[in-house]
């Protein structure tokens, strides 16, 4: 179940769409699986269902999940191919942050050699 940090200074609804990501990469949620509806997973984690809409309407947008007027919200099947292109922009920008602040690819591929078997 995702989990929502209140104490965090990332915003709600990023935590839920990182955290329903993380569930569908990992297999707990599968293709067609029906999520809660937004006042349930509101009330679930103690979030207004603006928040949560505001979270579901972006994961629609990124084609993570659909909604079905009337019968719920469900996901989608995921492709890899996407999954990586979307992985593959991520990087590029986070390699384009670093080398702004003065980190070379060296230094991150270090960063990530570290980080290799570690639990993120």
């Amino acid at each position: 179940m995702v989990v929502i940090n209140h104490d965090s200074g990332q915003p709600y609804y990023a935590q839920l769409v990182a955290g329903l990501k993380r569930e569908i990469v990992q297999g707990i949620l599968q293709a067609d699986d029906q999520l809660p509806s937004v006042r349930e997973m509101a009330k679930q984690h103690l979030l207004n269902p603006n928040t949560v809409s505001k979270a579901y309407k972006q994961l629609e947008t990124q084609q993570v999940i659909r909604t079905v007027p009337g019968k719920g919200t469900y996901v989608n099947a995921m492709d890899a191919t996407v999954a990586q292109a979307d992985l593959q922009l991520k990087l590029q920008q986070l390699v384009a942050e670093a080398s702004q602040a003065g980190i070379t690819i060296a230094d991150l591929i270090t960063w990530l050699t570290k980080m290799e078997g570690q639990s993120l």
